[in-house]
């Protein structure tokens, strides 16, 4: 089933089980108190590369980092106010050098919340520090701006006793000026379904999906995309709009650049230890719209202990890759190849070429970075250690991968903790790279002494370890953080360390 139309029904269950039962809070007395969180931070930032952080330094950190700056203050703020029992407004900002990196307004009243600004968020994943990123919307990019409905929570399914429940959010954001399509729009959709046995067996197993679709803006041709609310209906079912006139104005096949994950998360207590296993199959078009993939795929399991300030707290093991995208087969038949036989018996609709598209050449990235994944690396972060090769008009330029990464956090002692990080990749680059073209078949093809940077695949590894010491001088609310990283394999080397000082104030 297109995902527009399995949203669709999806949000109509939503809807409907919303006015049905009426939705009753889930707050507690305890989250109703006004509060107010501050933190302000002052740090430095070295690097071995000028201009040019490792990894791990700079990624997920919804791009506040600015790796020119060796010296920063930030700063975040939140405040909560109850209006009354089953209503909050909830408001905030955060800021590093001249940058104001987050700002938003929200409201929740019985379970539903209306939130617009800046807002860091993640969709996808398991949304701990420990893991390398969601392949649907990360921390590793500045919030784009949006607004936003949703339930904060899951939601009983009527008539199912509470064992099933449902969870689905509708926004809608704005994308920056600076980009090949300029001031594009974003739509998004999410819904979860979710058997809770939680009280029978202390297991949970849910399964969602969640799409995004860019579409509107202005090309360089000066052509406007479609906009209008009946566009935007067609993007929220994936349907196209036909282009008799060859311009780059609309796609017959599917309005704008669509991509998501179908996700499944399988949660289970042992004892007092909790097991969470995270599956995320992305897709970029129709086609690639998989409940199980053996070929593309994030794959994740999270071991939560239960002792706190323990030396070993949580743990995670991730396996990623992103190889085959379909198989190397053209997307489209072309006046050179027109035939399955020419297309070196591959069929038609292959080469998905994740987070990119062919008229959104900008790809899924806000302001140079990729909202998705951080080991997906943008042509602009590898020409810091690569020299100049062509784009072939993309924006990720590897996209192709093969991942395993490990993150682990604990305590050493009372006060002191410690997050550590490493990643091991195998980065093959993108087809359009390898072939020469996306619609060819030249590249390793037709020359063996083709010069291409990730012929072959490259190995690289990304390390990070964090420490944190809480409250070194008892009374006075400072923390200390250190952060050291090292990135090295065949692309390059680098390392790096971060140390900053935070001031804390919380009010009830």
């Amino acid at each position: 089933m297109p995902t527009g139309k399995l949203v669709l029904r999806a949000a109509i269950i939503i809807l409907g089980s919303v006015f049905s039962t009426g939705v009753s809070a889930y707050q507690s007395a305890a989250d109703l108190a006004d509060t107010l969180n501050a933190e302000l931070y002052s740090g430095v930032l070295l690097n071995s590369k000028d201009d040019f952080s490792p990894l791990y330094l700079v990624s997920n950190n919804y791009g506040e980092v600015d790796e020119q700056d060796a010296f920063f203050l930030g700063g975040e703020l939140s405040y909560v106010k109850a209006m009354s029992h089953n209503f909050t407004i909830s408001t905030g900002f955060s800021f590093r050098n001249d940058l104001l990196s987050s700002h938003f307004l929200k409201l929740s009243l019985h379970g539903i919340y209306f939130k617009a600004g800046r807002v860091k968020e993640t969709i996808g994943g398991l949304n701990n520090d420990i893991s390398s990123g969601s392949m649907a919307l990360s921390k590793n990019a500045r919030p784009v701006p949006m607004i936003a409905v949703g339930l904060e929570d899951y939601l009983n399914v009527p008539y199912t006793a509470g064992y099933f429940q449902v969870k689905g959010s509708l926004s809608h954001r704005w994308l920056e000026e600076n980009r090949y399509i300029s001031n594009a729009l974003l739509h998004g959709k999410t819904f979860y379904l979710r058997l809770n046995l939680d009280k029978l067996i202390g297991f949970k197993a849910s399964s969602g999906v969640v799409h995004f679709a860019q579409y509107g803006g202005i090309s360089p041709q000066g052509d406007k995309q479609p906009s209008g609310f009946s566009d935007y209906l067609r993007v929220f079912r994936g349907a196209g709009i036909p282009n008799p006139n060859g311009t780059t104005q609309g796609e017959s096949n599917g309005l704008g650049n669509h991509l998501g994950i179908i996700e499944t998360l399988v949660e289970k207590r042992l004892g007092k230890h909790n097991v969470t296993i995270n599956y995320q199959k992305p897709f970029d078009d129709e086609g690639g719209i998989q409940y199980i993939s053996l070929t593309d795929y994030l794959f994740g399991i999270e071991w939560k202990l239960p002792e706190k300030n323990s030396w070993l707290e949580k743990v995670y093991v991730e396996w990623i890759q992103t190889k085959w995208q379909g198989g190397p087969g053209l997307p489209d038949p072309t006046d050179e190849i027109p035939t399955r036989e020419a297309n070196f018996g591959y069929d038609f609709g292959q080469r998905d070429d994740t987070y990119n598209n062919w008229l959104y050449r900008s790809g899924w990235t806000y302001e140079g970075l990729v909202l998705g994944n951080p080991l997906f690396l943008t042509h602009d972060r590898t020409l810091n250690f690569l020299s100049p090769y062509p784009a072939h008009q993309t924006s990720i330029a590897n996209n192709r991968i093969r991942s395993l990464h490990i993150g682990v956090k604990g305590a050493i002692k009372s006060g002191l903790s410690y997050r550590g990080l490493f990643t091991y990749t195998e980065n093959f680059g993108t087809y359009a790279g390898i072939y020469d073209g996306r619609f060819s078949w030249n590249g390793v093809v037709t020359d063996p002494d083709f010069d291409y940077p990730f012929k072959f695949g490259k190995v690289q590894k990304y390390m990070m370890l964090e420490l944190t010491h809480e409250r070194p001088f008892k009374r006075v609310p400072l923390n200390l953080k250190l952060q050291l990283a090292k990135d090295f394999g065949m692309l390059y080397r680098a390392s790096g360390l971060s140390f900053s000082v935070h001031y804390e104030l919380k009010q009830y």
